[in-house]
C-alpha cells in the first residue's frame, strides 16, 4: 500500500513494503526526481538499509559463537512496515523484530523511518530503539535513486558537487566488486569539489567515499535545477548505478558503516564503525533531499 504526503512544493509517496520512498515529485515543475524502478535497469527506488550495509562475506556473520545468514543490505528492505503516525507534514513507519528476523538478526528492536516535508526539502530519519536486554549492534543507510537527466541535457552533462573542499578518500572494493578491499586512497575531485558523472565510473560497482563534507548536489551544466543531499550523521557516501551505457539514474547512498571485507567472515562484535545502542536506548540519524528549482 502507498501513502501520500504533500505540501505546496513537493508530493511524496511511500510504500509500506520496506517503507521505501516511491515518489519524490515537484509540484512546481511537474518533475519526478526519484528513480521509478524500471526493471530494465534496477527495480529498487530508495531502499532503507538496516541493520547492515551491503553483503557479508560467505553470506553469513558470527555473533557470540553463533552463525546467522544475512541478505544484501540487511533486513528492512524485505519486510512490510506499519504506518504508526501521520501528521500534516510527516509519516512515520515502524518495523519490529519477529520470529523471522531473529533467524538473521538476534536482537529485539523497533526501527522507525520518518518522512518529513519542509517546503522543498524531504527529511528522512532513521531511529532504532533497543528493546533487548543487551547492547544492540547495527548500521544505517539510505539508497535513493535520482533520475538523470531530471532536466535538460544528457547523463554526461551532470556532476556531483560537494559544498566544500575536504581530503576525500575512496574506499576500494576487492576484485569481486561486492566486498571491501580494506584500503582507502585519496580521491581527486575536479576543482576539489566536483565529480563528473560517467557510466564507466560504475563498471566495478559503487564509488564509496569517505571524509566528504556531508553535503553533495547533483547538478547539470545545462540546467539550473539541482538536488542536494545532506547527510551529517553518515561517515560514508556510496554513489552507484547498475553499470551500463544508458542507465538513467544515480543512487546517493549515505552509510554509517561498510560492507564486509573480502575473505573475512564478520564477527559482529568486532566490525568497525557499527552503531552500538544500549538496552532501552534509541539511536537516530537522518539525511535530507532538497529540490532547487
Amino acid at each position: 500500500m502507498l501513502y501520500v504526503l504533500e505540501n505546496d512544493y513537493l508530493k511524496i509517496a511511500v510504500d509500506e513494503a520496506g517503507a521505501q520512498l516511491y515518489s519524490l515529485y515537484s509540484k512546481k515543475t511537474n518533475t519526478e526526481y526519484l528513480w521509478q524502478g524500471d526493471p530494465a535497469y534496477w527495480t529498487g527506488r530508495a531502499y532503507n538499509l538496516f541493520p547492515f550495509i551491503g553483503r557479508m562475506y560467505e553470506g553469513f556473520y558470527r555473533y557470540r559463537g553463533e552463525e546467522y545468514p544475512s541478505r544484501a543490505h540487511g533486513l528492512a528492505r524485505y519486510f512490510d512496515f506499519q504506518l504508526i503516525s501521520r501528521a500534516e507534514n510527516e509519516l512515520v513507519f515502524l518495523f519490529k523484530d519477529n520470529e523471522e528476523t531473529k533467524k538473521e538478526y538476534p536482537f529485539s528492536f523497533e526501527f522507525r523511518v520518518h518522512f518529513i516535508l519542509n517546503d522543498a526539502e524531504l527529511l528522512v530519519k532513521y531511529a532504532v530503539t533497543n528493546t533487548d536486554d543487551r547492547e544492540l549492534i547495527c548500521a544505517f543507510g539510505g539508497h535513493p535513486g535520482i533520475n538523470i537527466p531530471f532536466g535538460n541535457g544528457a547523463f554526461e552533462d551532470y556532476y556531483l558537487e560537494f559544498d566544500e573542499k575536504t581530503p576525500v578518500l575512496r574506499q576500494l572494493l576487492s576484485e569481486s566488486d561486492r566486498f571491501m578491499a580494506d584500503k582507502a586512497v585519496p580521491y581527486e575531485l575536479v576543482d576539489g569539489v566536483k565529480m563528473p558523472l560517467r557510466h564507466d565510473l560504475f563498471e566495478h560497482d559503487a564509488v564509496i567515499l569517505e571524509n566528504t563534507s556531508s553535503c553533495v548536489s547533483i547538478k547539470s551544466a545545462k540546467d539550473n535545477r539541482y538536488v542536494t543531499m545532506r547527510y551529517p550523521d553518515f561517515k560514508f557516501l556510496g554513489v552507484w548505478q547498475v553499470f551500463g551505457n544508458s542507465t538513467p539514474y544515480v543512487c546517493l547512498e549515505p552509510w554509517t558503516a561498510l560492507p564486509a571485507i573480502d575473505g573475512i567472515v564478520v564477527d559482529l562484535e568486532n566490525k568497525p564503525n557499527m552503531t552500538r545502542v544500549a538496552p532501552k536506548a534509541t539511536s537516530e540519524v537522518f539525511y535530507t533531499l532538497e529540490i532547487h528549482e
